[in-house]
């Protein structure tokens, strides 16, 4: 009876000592403000995850400690600061007001940001939190450049698509697989023609098609908010195709039915 009663009493101690989810978010808070980053990681599940709504990058989903390291080392580095008030837990949940700020944001004119931190607290542990940014704070970024930018397709992603060209209203399908397709928007004519390709530093070299005569392109793509709107292509050396050259002699469209 004695042993039972002391266990008790140590699980009651255990308890006692153990801090409130409101002092462990807090101290979680405090850590991450002085950028010390692994004591920030101390207070997360090895499988925690947090998300950012809208994301300020990707997906802005952050599974365990090696992700959300990452975004920790991008807010320590834009100097951020952020602060929780108004809290309220209940059971394993906590529900704060959240205010944010950080160098990058300053330099777009934004003071700082609030929203709603959602946090799940289990075995004296921050499970996951999410923080949803506020219609108002959202309203403070400026709105974005719509100024179309040209540029050296970066990787095969930017070509991936249907490109429409003028000349002879053909249109080009790139695949991800290094293969393309020639056809016509006509039903009455079809593919025209097919082959594959290769892509290295913003280059198309045609392997196949056009009767396998082989030729180098600079692919160049235009963007506008980061959607593509047009593609130019820039032979390299010269092209023995007749048809493929006068195809790019025009500027492609990119073609979303």
């Amino acid at each position: 009876m004695k042993q039972i009663t002391l266990l008790l009493c140590f699980a009651i101690l255990l308890t006692a000592c153990s801090p409130s989810p409101q002092d462990m978010v807090n101290s979680w808070q405090e850590a991450l403000n002085k950028g010390d980053i692994n004591a920030a990681l101390s207070y997360l599940a090895e499988d925690a995850q947090v998300t950012i709504v809208p994301p300020a990058d990707g997906d802005g989903i952050y599974n365990g400690h090696t992700e959300i390291r990452g975004w920790y080392e991008t807010i320590v580095s834009g100097k951020g600061s952020g602060s929780l008030r108004d809290c309220k837990s209940v059971n394993e949940t906590i529900t704060c007001l959240s205010t944010y700020a950080d160098e990058g944001l300053k330099a777009m004119g934004v003071d700082f940001i609030e929203g709603e931190w959602l946090a799940s607290v289990r075995d004296g542990k921050i499970q996951s939190y999410t923080f949803t940014i506020t219609p108002d704070s959202l309203a403070k970024f400026p709105a974005p450049d719509s100024t179309p930018v040209e540029a050296l397709a970066a990787s095969i992603n930017d070509l991936v698509g249907t490109w429409w060209f003028p000349i002879g209203g053909l249109m080009i399908e790139y695949k991800a697989d290094g293969t393309y397709r020639v056809f016509s928007g006509s039903e009455n004519i079809g593919q025209i023609d097919s082959g594959s390709y290769e892509f290295d530093a913003g280059k198309i070299s045609s392997v196949t098609g056009c009767n396998n005569q082989p030729a180098t392109y600079e692919a160049y793509v235009t963007t506008e908010n980061g959607v593509p709107v047009s593609l130019r292509m820039q032979v390299v050396g010269s092209d023995l195709c007749q048809d493929r050259v006068n195809i790019f002699a025009g500027i492609g469209k990119y073609y979303n039915p």
